[in-house]
C-alpha cells in the first residue's frame, strides 16, 4: 500500500480504537494486495495521481488531515467516474472491514484481518 493509500484508509477509519484501526489498515491493504496485477496497476497509478494533487492542495493547509478529509468528499461527486470510484472502493473496503472487525471484537475474537477470511 503507498502512503496515500494509507492516509487514506486513516481519514476514512471511524473508530479510534488503535487496535481496531491497524488491523482495518491491514485488511485494506491485503485486499489491494490480493487484487489481480492489471487492477491493481489501475488502482495504484489513480493513488500516485491522486496523491500528488493531494499533496499539492492540503501544502497550504493548516491541518492536512482534515483537508483530505475536505478532498475525499469532493471526491465523491467529482464528474470522473474513476475518481469517484477510487473513494467508493477504499472506502467500501474500510467501512467492511470496521464492521465485521468490530463485530469480531464484541464476540472475543483477536482483532487481526484473518479473522475476515
Amino acid at each position: 500500500m503507498v502512503p496515500f493509500e494509507r492516509r487514506v484508509v486513516h481519514a476514512l477509519v471511524h473508530t479510534s480504537d488503535p487496535a481496531l484501526r491497524a488491523a482495518v489498515e491491514a485488511y485494506v491493504e491485503g485486499c489491494l494486495g490480493d487484487m489481480p496485477e492489471h487492477l491493481r496497476a489501475g488502482v495504484l497509478a489513480e493513488s500516485l495521481a491522486l496523491g500528488t494533487w493531494s499533496r499539492l492542495r492540503t501544502l497550504r493547509a493548516g491541518d492536512p488531515d482534515a483537508a483530505l478529509r475536505r478532498q475525499l468528499e469532493a471526491w465523491e461527486h467529482h464528474p470522473v467516474d474513476v475518481v469517484r470510484q477510487y473513494v467508493r472502493l477504499i472506502g467500501s473496503l474500510v467501512q467492511f472491514a470496521e464492521v465485521e472487525l468490530t463485530d469480531a471484537a464484541a464476540r472475543g475474537e483477536e482483532l487481526s484481518p484473518g479473522v475476515l477470511a
